[in-house]
């Protein structure tokens, strides 16, 4: 889902990006910012890291830039579900909106937002926080929902986020013996074929697999070595920073990381990351910063 207002808002405070390479972005100013945001902890694993640009850039000058039959689509399914074993059933969908419209269909307090006058949006948003999402290092994340109870679903459906750029993202579906019932006819049937681009199923399928190399060196023991530095500003849960300050502050603190080079989440709600490689020297302004 897009950023809230106010945190499209916060964004707009940054100078014009003219280069981002792994946890860093370079503005037009000549100052170089560490990015605890990563897109809402899409580029997790690092922008321009892996091997997903060339994938993409490949596809491109190939021209597969239509959601024409691909044999990226059987790979990246084979892969999602090597990754998340519990589920058995995987749908595309061609954006994320889409696929919760999908779903939301099948839901009634969805249909009884909208009769109530709520917008789209709202009532998406609402039907969206009580589903269950699979992400990376999503185990540790304080804002899903852990058991994805109340909605038509009752946890047999989940919605995947792969470590992909916006610009690539697309919707994807993870079902829970869901194969003989009638709520599957709710997904595209397979035999129409996908309704995703090639290109943007080939990237996924890199990144993710870039993604399965990278976590086998990010855990606990790189996390842990920001615990000093965001003491009394964020707690940390895995690779998560959540902050431990009111929501009412987060404009002054979000505002005051950015004066000593530090991107964190534009949103209160939604966690900041621990990047996955930064110096003591680009932290060490972080305890000055006062909240109450």
């Amino acid at each position: 889902m897009q950023l809230s207002h106010e945190a499209q808002a916060r964004m707009a405070a940054l100078p014009v990006i003219s280069r981002a390479r792994g946890w860093r972005l370079y503005g037009a100013d000549g100052r170089r910012y560490l990015d605890l945001w990563a897109d809402g902890g899409r580029y997790i694993a690092g922008r321009r890291s892996g091997a997903s640009g060339r994938i993409a850039k490949e596809s491109i000058d190939r021209g597969l830039d239509a959601a024409f039959p691909s044999f990226w689509e059987g790979r990246l399914r084979k892969a999602m579900l090597a990754w998340l074993p519990g589920y058995s059933s995987l749908w595309f969908f061609a954006s994320e909106t889409e696929a919760l419209l999908a779903l939301a269909s099948a839901d009634g307090d969805f249909a009884a937002r909208i009769g109530r006058g709520a917008s789209l949006s709202e009532a998406l948003n609402g039907f969206a926080a009580r589903l269950r999402v699979e992400s990376p290092f999503g185990g540790y994340r304080r804002d899903y929902k852990a058991d994805a109870g109340g909605t038509a679903f009752d946890g047999r459906i989940a919605i995947a986020l792969l470590p992909l750029a916006n610009a690539w993202s697309f919707g994807i579906v993870l079902g829970k013996g869901l194969e003989n019932s009638g709520e599957a006819a709710i997904f595209p049937c397979e035999a129409f074929g996908s309704a995703v681009p090639a290109i943007k199923l080939a990237t996924a399928a890199r990144a993710l697999a870039d993604f399965r190399t990278f976590e086998k060196g990010y855990g606990e023991k790189e996390w842990a070595v920001i615990d000093p530095f965001v003491a009394g500003i964020f707690t940390r849960s895995g690779p998560w920073l959540y902050p431990a300050y009111p929501a009412s502050e987060h404009g002054r603190v979000f505002s005051a990381c950015l004066a000593k080079g530090i991107v964190i989440s534009p949103e209160y709600g939604e966690p900041s990351l621990v990047p996955g490689e930064f110096d003591a020297g680009e932290v060490a302004a972080l305890p000055a910063i006062k909240v109450l």
